[in-house]
């Protein structure tokens, strides 16, 4: 994940309190270990158990207060006078079929949780957000695309894909760059372009794509911005040399690239990848480098 992707789960993570993040819990241990492999369970009157990994015979508890209180950690796990902790809980009902025991939080784990967790009476363990961002980053990207979409961040995902896509692009070219310009006062309506490059029966289609795309334009223009110059123009460079190697009509070339690099990238089954890949090339496109050019624009 880039920093921006894993900035925005971070906060969305850390901004989840009580059941709201033992909900959350649940969504991402779904992905990560299918519903054979784990059991959400009730949020009230569950006998010390926020949720069970079959497949590890674990059972699970969360903390996700508003803000870390060593003593409120300790009660939660502990218990307190006439109150049992969430671990005795476990002990009295789970541990004889459930011989582990980890508990999430939605902070970085602080040095005396640690201490508290290790030196419980069994297999026991803690995961913070460290934890749980890294298991967010090892879930596949159709897995982390559905859990950024929980979470209401799938702008920042898109993003992802889009500097992944780049970044990709730019390391597997050895290509000696000329500096390519492009005057955005030549630029024409996508429409017109549209006209020139596809058969009238495509038309309708493609403008309702382009018009679909055109809204990660805007993402594309700000990723490229963090970019040097020779940079950009090696990436521009490489999409012209790939496309002028296909051969077939505009429409044929363009699916074929769109899928040369989600094949060769990232992951032909998902269709966000795909989409991204597209709409780096109809921006590309929009800036006259690939497809046929109207008279003004060859001037």
């Amino acid at each position: 994940m880039d920093t921006l992707l894993k900035n925005a789960f971070k906060m969305q993570i850390q901004s989840k309190e009580g059941f709201e993040f033992e909900e959350f819990i649940d969504e991402l241990l779904l992905l990560k270990y299918g519903v054979d492999n784990y059991t959400p369970i009730r949020r009230i009157k569950d006998k010390g158990n926020d949720g069970t990994i079959l497949s590890e015979q674990k059972i699970l508890a969360c903390y996700a207060p508003r803000k870390y209180s060593k003593a409120d950690f300790e009660t939660k796990v502990l218990g307190a006078k006439n109150k049992e902790g969430d671990f005795e809980k476990y002990q009295k009902n789970w541990k004889t079929e459930f011989p582990n025991w980890e508990i999430y939080v939605n902070h970085e784990v602080a040095p005396e949780q640690l201490t508290l967790i290790q030196g419980l009476d069994g297999n026991t363990s803690i995961k913070g957000i460290d934890q749980i961002l890294m298991i967010i980053d090892e879930l596949a990207s159709n897995k982390k695309r559905k859990l950024a979409s929980y979470l209401g961040i799938e702008n920042f995902f898109i993003q992802d894909y889009i500097q992944d896509i780049i970044n990709d692009l730019l390391n597997a070219t050895g290509i000696e760059d000329n500096i390519l310009h492009f005057d955005r006062k030549t630029l024409v309506p996508p429409q017109k372009k549209i006209e020139l490059n596809f058969e009238q029966e495509d038309w309708d289609g493609m403008n309702s794509e382009m018009l679909l795309v055109m809204e990660e334009f805007n993402t594309i223009a700000n990723i490229l911005s963090g970019y040097e110059v020779d940079e950009i123009n090696t990436l521009k460079r490489r999409i012209i040399n790939d496309y002028n190697k296909l051969s077939g009509n505009f429409k044929e070339r363009l699916y074929s690239l769109t899928e040369q690099y989600t094949r060769e990238y990232g992951n032909l089954k998902d269709d966000e990848y795909g989409k991204c890949v597209k709409s780096l090339l109809l921006y590309m496109f929009e800036q006259c480098l690939i497809g046929k050019k109207t008279d003004k624009e060859q001037l």
